[in-house]
């Protein structure tokens, strides 16, 4: 879900937005990694690939020179 309206109530449009997440979690099968949402686990976007793809990005770029996102 991305929020595009500009509000002078964000902790509200978060509190909203979170209790929305809650709400349809039980039917999500994750996250679309190009809309990256703050607060979600990298878990979220890569799932059970999640331990592998830790374990390439550890040995190819164990300097973290290459950015994602998300840190995993």
């Amino acid at each position: 879900m991305q929020w595009y309206v500009e509000t002078s109530d964000v902790p509200a449009a978060t509190r909203w937005l979170d209790v929305a997440h809650q709400a349809v979690q039980p039917y999500s099968v994750g996250g679309y990694v190009n809309y990256l949402e703050a607060n979600q686990p990298a878990s979220r976007y890569f799932g059970s690939n999640l331990a592998r793809l830790t374990a390439v990005r550890q040995k190819y770029d164990p300097g973290r020179v290459m950015f994602s996102g998300l840190s995993f």
